[in-house]
């Protein structure tokens, strides 16, 4: 029987080098991320399951959430030390890779999950056995291409992958010694990563990770917790691929909402139920999709499909 999840976001701070992605208007992005921490947690602490967010700079945040009248939302500082380059996009996100080594300690609970914080957890997520991640290839496939995505992955894994996956980097759980394994592959992708940085077709902590997980799962299982139905990628802006429409997605254990931080920070789900704050969703999404329908979209827009509520 495994142990109790240990439930972890990333929240790395640098005001310099950070660009934050799908953040608009005049909010502060560190509050906007920290209200939807907060309401992550809040998810999970419903399902039993404790959530705190690890950062590089605890006092920053404790003050930030002081401001916010934020009680409820457990910081855990980590002292960080990947060279990541500066300047590079979704530069904070990188850390992530050198918080899957830390997980391998054991420091951090023998059970762990490491979410993206712009995440809701609408019902409890089922325990593996096996290590978990989100594979994410019909999504980025019709982006880049396949043979493109596939050509980089195999550079960074130093090797032909017979079937390269893509994974998405808001979603990976399993055993501390599950997650030593990982952060092994993950610090032998790294510096091809660096290598070829000018030249991947994608910056981020993805493309490390998938090349990783792609390793991984030549010697051991790899669950898809997307094709089992327990975490869930959705996106209220045109994709290059279609996706489910949200009456299918909301269906999900994780749901990850990547386009719409500023919506989720604005609900405290202490005050209000899951169930109200997605009703409330869909009449925004609504709103959002009238809007897009009236402005006019040249016809070579590269991102083909709306999304669909139902």
């Amino acid at each position: 029987m495994l142990p109790d999840l240990n439930a972890y976001g990333l929240l790395y701070v640098d005001q310099k080098h950070n660009r934050h992605v799908n953040i608009h208007g005049r909010r502060n992005s560190i509050d906007v991320y920290l209200l939807c921490a907060a309401n992550c947690s809040r998810s999970f602490r419903r399902s039993g399951v404790r959530f705190k967010l690890v950062t590089n700079d605890g006092a920053l945040l404790t003050e930030r959430l002081r401001r916010l009248n934020v009680t409820d939302l457990e910081i855990l500082e980590h002292k960080f030390v990947l060279p990541v380059p500066a300047g590079i996009p979704f530069f904070s996100a990188h850390f992530k890779l050198e918080l899957y080594g830390a997980f391998g300690s054991g420091d951090y609970g023998e059970y762990l999950a490491l979410i993206d914080i712009d995440t809701l957890l609408l019902r409890p997520l089922p325990a593996s056995s096996d290590l978990a991640a989100y594979d994410i290839s019909d999504q980025v496939f019709p982006r880049y291409g396949r043979e493109i995505v596939i050509r980089d992955l195999e550079i960074l894994a130093g090797k032909p992958l017979v079937n390269g996956r893509w994974h998405g980097g808001e979603f990976v759980m399993g055993t501390a010694a599950q997650f030593a394994e990982l952060a092994t592959l993950i610090d032998f992708c790294w510096p091809r990563y660096i290598e070829n940085i000018a030249t991947v077709h994608h910056l981020g902590d993805e493309t490390v990770l998938s090349a990783a997980l792609n390793l991984y799962a030549t010697e051991h299982t790899l669950v898809d917790y997307g094709a089992q139905g327990n975490v869930t990628r959705w996106w209220s802006s045109r994709t290059y691929n279609k996706q489910a429409p949200f009456s299918r997605a909301v269906n999900t254990a994780l749901l990850h909402l990547p386009a719409d931080k500023l919506f989720i920070s604005r609900f405290n789900l202490d005050q209000f139920a899951s169930q109200p704050m997605l009703n409330t969703y869909q009449k925004y999404v609504r709103r959002k999709l009238m809007m897009r329908s009236i402005i006019p979209l040249f016809n070579s827009h590269p991102k083909k499909f709306l999304p669909s509520l139902t």
